[in-house]
């Protein structure tokens, strides 16, 4: 197993989620899913682990992502490529099925570019997805399409011109696909910022309701234990049980990703002839707060604007200051009279209080423990108090 940081890992480098993957695909038998899961934490990885072992479940699977599309019909044509290039898929079956469908059309070609058509020929972005989906009814079997970056392109899509009504319709299309096919076609919706928060946000909460949520987060500490020992064993690197525990505790949340950091900057310490003991990772941890590796960290402020917007962005931003104040967390009164700054009236103030809360558990910054909210990962609260809080 490799130190693979920031890129989807396949194959030996990717590690475990056994239980996940289980869990899953029992509910592929009767649903279509939405993955939930914060940035980092390996959702890309095990979509694409999914559909590596499709077979074994009985499903051809495909993945892709809508995060560079710039509008509908990129998506569909995506949607096509992705499909075009399935393994053992008979093409021109599938390319006559959908040519049936679309008889107005005079030149239709399916194959490593996705959808080509002729100079001039511009069909309704709906009406292709709609027969492009309705032809893999045709071939035998179940397929699985697992699509990441969803809620990504809604929020590029937001942006343009009449960008609500559009996304609306593009969830609701979606949708419908998602029901009228669903005896031969399953999906897996997910990204980075929940899809679920950015469809309630603007009332289209009813266009994902059918998606069955999977909750993705970090590593049980055991699992990151045995993460850490397999690395430590590729890399003939002697790292004891004490280091190992020592990591996880520090880390407070042992995210794939920050794992794969660390332990990447201890070998390169290693090589260059330090001790691996506790001080060290200590030392590593400091290192990684430095202006430097802002990197790893500057994403998660970022994201509170993209997903949020203006000014539940600034209010959760407050939030977090308060709670990253004490490694404890913060009150629920603490936060109240801290959001109270912001926003005077009792009623609105407890709602945006409520919603807000909600989110930043469900992505990953807070934990509720004890009545009091604290950051998941320790890295991330000393970076906040560090760069972000005043």
């Amino acid at each position: 197993m490799r130190t693979v940081i920031g890129s989807p890992v396949e194959g030996d480098d990717f590690f475990d989620r056994e239980s996940e993957r289980r869990r899953m695909w029992r509910r592929l038998e009767t649903d279509s899913l939405l993955l939930l899961a914060p940035r980092r934490i390996g959702k890309t990885s095990l979509m694409r682990a999914l559909c590596a072992e499709g077979a074994d479940h009985g499903f051809q699977a495909v993945s892709l992502s809508f995060a560079a599309c710039s509008d509908e019909m990129h998506c569909v044509r995506e949607l096509a490529k992705a499909i075009a290039g399935a393994r053992e898929l008979d093409l021109s079956a599938l390319q006559q099925a959908l040519k049936g469908l679309l008889p107005d059309l005079k030149s239709l070609k399916l194959g490593p570019l996705g959808i080509e058509l002729a100079t001039g020929e511009s069909p309704d972005w709906r009406d292709l997805g709609e027969a492009l989906t309705r032809s893999l009814g045709s071939l035998d079997g179940r397929w699985l399409i697992a699509v990441d970056e969803v809620p990504v392109f809604l929020l590029h899509l937001l942006k343009q011109d009449d960008g609500l009504a559009r996304v609306r319709g593009f969830l609701y299309w979606l949708r419908t696909l998602r029901q009228d096919h669903h005896a031969q076609v399953r999906w897996i919706l997910a990204g980075s910022i929940g899809l679920d928060t950015v469809a309630a946000r603007h009332g289209l909460g009813d266009t994902v309701n059918d998606l069955k949520p999977i909750p993705l987060g970090a590593f049980e500490p055991e699992t990151a234990e045995r993460f850490l020992q397999a690395l430590a064993e590729s890399y003939k690197v002697d790292m004891s049980g004490e280091v190992r525990s020592h990591i996880i505790a520090q880390l407070g949340w042992p995210v794939p990703y920050y794992l794969q950091i660390l332990f990447g900057e201890l070998y390169d310490r290693v090589e260059d002839g330090e001790r691996l003991d506790s001080n060290l990772v200590d030392q590593v941890f400091d290192d990684l707060l430095k202006p430097a590796h802002k990197g790893y960290f500057d994403y998660w402020r970022q994201r509170l604007t993209e997903e949020l917007g203006q000014p539940d962005d600034g209010h959760a931003t407050h939030l977090l200051s308060h709670c990253a104040r004490d490694p404890s967390g913060a009150s629920r009164t603490t936060l109240e009279q801290a959001l109270a700054e912001r926003i005077a009236e009792p009623d609105s103030r407890e709602t945006c209080l409520r919603y807000l809360l909600d989110i930043l558990e469900s992505d990953g910054y807070l934990v509720q423990l004890d009545d009091r909210w604290r950051f998941r990962l320790e890295l991330l609260r000393r970076y906040w108090l560090q760069r972000v809080a005043p």
